[in-house]
């Protein structure tokens, strides 16, 4: 029986702190945001740059690369400061960058700097955040409200996006991130920790263990997201050539991801009700299945029924990582390393698709996600060996 005194002190449950709730929302709609961004401004920076398809393609996955890279702060150093301060500081720094990016955007390095350092500055928040949803009661269901809402989010980002690119262009793509940037800052910075998660701050923390689970978890997190959103990178292409047009694959698929937002709440449920094990290999399974029937599809109705699973699972399988990575310690730091890890998949998934099809063409995305979804089984027995 663990001491009273020393277990993790949590919260009543899961809307008793709705202030955290959208905290995390916000700070994962901040991820989401580039997202949204990157296909619009992708295209545009083609249009008013003399930059190639590839030198864009790496501007927009820097923010990636930085959320990857600001776990290492809270590996060897975790912020003591409150969320409320995080926000104001990472936050403020974020629209700053935005505005920069809007103004200076012709300058490529100047802009590969300020994007990685907004990325940065939006994984520390995310960390933050994470850590605080892990120490707290159901963390699970927590994660699973969390990204349902930055999915959702997302969907009315990239309307908002669109436009704002269509009217100004690049610099009203990096505008529109400033003034959403602001937003999110601003509901973060709201929220004020109650005096028992303030107290996770406060007490020594232990060296963390770099043993084998935790490396499995977060490997198999980042793998997962990198290969289930192989696919993603070319579902226009894929579509095209089923006789699709743009109009019609994108309110359909556009349609399907606002849905999917729902798995995101069903997969913090499942976990939290039957374990992580069974609904992550039910998960991966339905995620190699799906992107087979998409890629290999001679319609358009085998397309979107392909859509269905591998777009449901990536959002099922989301929180249960989170969540799964909470687990692995008493003061949600491997939460707050693991989640801007995790995303940083989404970056990886673009360049890796990009090389797959160049060398073996679009038919072997389905071989390479189902490779994937393998390797991920194999990581899932270490993974969740034995969940605290």
């Amino acid at each position: 029986m663990p001491d009273a005194g020393n277990a993790p002190v949590r919260a009543p449950g899961l809307f008793s702190h709705p202030g955290l709730l959208m905290a995390g929302a916000a700070a994962f709609g901040m991820s989401t945001l580039f997202s949204a961004l990157k296909p619009v401004l992708m295209t545009r920076l083609l249009e008013e740059s003399s930059w190639g398809a590839a030198m864009a393609g790496v501007v927009v996955a820097a923010p990636f690369i930085g959320i990857a890279l600001s776990s290492l702060l809270f590996f060897f150093r975790p912020p003591r400061a409150s969320l409320r301060h995080l926000a104001l500081t990472f936050g403020g720094c974020l629209v700053v960058i935005e505005l920069l990016s809007a103004r200076f955007f012709e300058q490529l390095l100047l802009l590969l700097s300020l994007q990685f350092a907004a990325g940065f500055c939006v994984g520390a928040l995310m960390a933050a955040t994470s850590r605080l949803v892990a120490v707290s009661d159901a963390p699970d269901q927590s994660f699973g409200f969390i990204d349902m809402s930055a999915v959702a989010l997302m969907s009315v980002m990239v309307a908002g996006a669109g436009a704002a690119v269509a009217a100004a262009g690049v610099t009203g793509g990096y505008g529109f991130a400033a003034v959403v940037a602001l937003i999110y800052a601003l509901v973060i910075a709201a929220y004020q920790e109650s005096p028992a998660l303030m107290s996770h701050h406060d007490h020594p923390l232990e060296p963390l263990e770099l043993g084998l689970r935790p490396v499995a978890v977060i490997s198999m997190g980042m793998l997962f997201v990198t290969c289930s959103g192989l696919g993603f990178a070319f579902m226009f292409s894929i579509a095209a050539r089923l006789g699709m047009g743009y109009e019609d694959a994108g309110s359909q698929i556009g349609l399907l991801l606002l849905l999917s937002a729902l798995a995101c709440q069903l997969g913090g449920w499942c976990s939290g009700r039957f374990g992580p094990r069974f609904p992550l290999l039910g998960a991966f399974v339905s995620c190699a299945v799906g992107w087979w029937i998409v890629v290999h599809a001679q319609s358009s109705t085998e397309f979107i029924l392909g859509l269905i699973p591998a777009v449901f699972a990536l959002q099922f399988n989301f929180p249960i990582l989170l969540a799964l990575a909470g687990s692995l310690d008493s003061d949600g730091r491997w939460a707050g390393i693991a989640a801007p890890l995790i995303t940083s998949g989404f970056a990886w998934a673009a360049i890796v698709a990009g090389q797959v099809v160049e060398l073996r063409g679009l038919e072997a995305l389905a071989s390479a996600t189902a490779f994937g979804m393998l390797l991920c089984t194999a990581l899932l027995w270490p993974a969740t060996s034995s969940r605290t």
